[in-house]
């Protein structure tokens, strides 16, 4: 997962965990919605503390940010239909976002293609 100072990234770093986290599953849950509001069911999302508290820069934090706002919009539009919309939000958990070898590998390689102007400014 690409991560560091957002100055660090590109454009694409934040697309390759937003596609995932945030954008995949808005593909799921939109393809799955009629079926759920059909059967008055619930939908439930995993998003994370991050969601709430961004603690670094990159997609990762915004892409759960993401997750929230998702979430929240559709538990609004979908409450009329008898459906309940839900998050859960794990805090830290021993993974590969926490893997702090995982970190500091992303940061490296992360801080050998920031621009040179930027990395003077550090």
């Amino acid at each position: 997962i690409p991560s560091g100072p957002n100055e660090w990234l590109t454009k694409d770093d934040f697309a390759k965990v937003l596609n995932v986290n945030l954008l995949g599953l808005i593909d799921v849950t939109l393809s799955l919605a009629p079926l759920v509001r059909k059967a008055h069911g619930r939908i439930v999302n995993v998003s994370s503390i991050v969601g709430r508290l961004c603690i670094s820069g990159g997609g990762y934090c915004i892409s759960k940010y993401g997750v929230e706002a998702f979430s929240d919009s559709l538990r609004r539009e979908l409450r009329p239909f008898g459906v309940k919309v839900s998050v859960i939000e794990p805090g830290f958990y021993k993974t590969v976002v926490t893997d702090t070898h995982v970190l500091q590998q992303s940061l490296t390689r992360s801080w050998e293609k920031t621009p040179l102007e930027v990395r003077q400014s550090r």
